[in-house]
């Protein structure tokens, strides 16, 4: 049998990949874009911007390294939703951290001026480092994100500069619930492994029950025997939240 080029397969999915880079301060920051084929629907397209995971491996991540993660995850997850899916690549260690928040907003005003976006049918999502990306952008960019789905991750609620920050981050979800404060205007559906071993599950479940009881509008799914690093298992519990977020963008 005749093996298809990668060319080839990208001619036979229903969506365009393109690769751009943007100048954003100091950084040159490169992402990718699922753009699909079909014309947009009355309103414009839906707009997922997903969020990856961060890597310990030298020398960092590679130009794109938001795309693998895309087609890893979220596009089989989520490609009935038909939105153009954007996937930034960090600049920092952090997506909280302000350069990283930066370049995501960059991306974002720059993708809807190349293509019509729907305002009202927006996701931010995201996996480990990119699921405190999720809380983050939900805490921070309500206007620009109808809703966020964590995946893996403790929530972030601040902008993270150091490390320094990002322990006290952690360590102010056992101190109180003014973290959750900036979550309130944005509708979450969380989902974490009882199995995470790098995150594990019961600060996790605390935090909900801590955002649900300030009035917050989250959604907790567990899944069980899978562990932190195994990324694909998401794709079924993450492909049965479309009729969730299809229900916060017709509100």
């Amino acid at each position: 049998m005749r093996r298809l080029t990668l060319r080839q397969r990208l001619d036979q999915m229903p969506v365009r990949m393109d690769q751009r880079e943007l100048k954003v301060g100091e950084h040159s920051v490169t992402y990718g874009t699922l753009v699909p084929k079909t014309p947009p629907p009355e309103g414009g397209y839906p707009l997922v911007v997903a969020l990856h995971y961060g890597t310990m491996q030298e020398p960092g991540l590679s130009p794109y390294f938001g795309l693998g993660y895309v087609g890893q995850l979220v596009y089989p997850a989520l490609q009935d939703l038909g939105a153009v899916i954007v996937a930034p690549d960090a600049p920092e260690f952090s997506w909280a951290h302000p350069d990283s928040e930066a370049a995501v907003l960059a991306v974002v005003e720059t993708v809807r001026k190349e293509h019509p976006i729907n305002g009202r049918r927006t996701l931010v999502t995201g996996f480990s480092m990119g699921g405190q990306g999720a809380w983050f952008f939900g805490a921070t960019h309500a206007d620009l994100f109808r809703c966020a789905i964590p995946m893996a991750a403790l929530p972030v609620t601040t902008r993270i500069r150091t490390r320094d920050d990002a322990t006290a981050m952690r360590k102010s979800l056992d101190a109180g619930t003014d973290w959750a404060t900036p979550l309130l205007k944005t509708p979450l559906y969380v989902i974490h492994s009882r199995a995470d071993e790098t995150f594990p599950v019961e600060p996790l479940e605390e935090a909900v029950k801590a955002l649900k009881g300030r009035g917050g509008d989250v959604t907790l799914t567990l899944i069980d025997d899978v562990p932190h690093h195994l990324v694909s298992a998401y794709g079924d519990v993450l492909h049965d939240a479309i009729p969730w977020i299809t229900g916060v963008w017709d509100r």
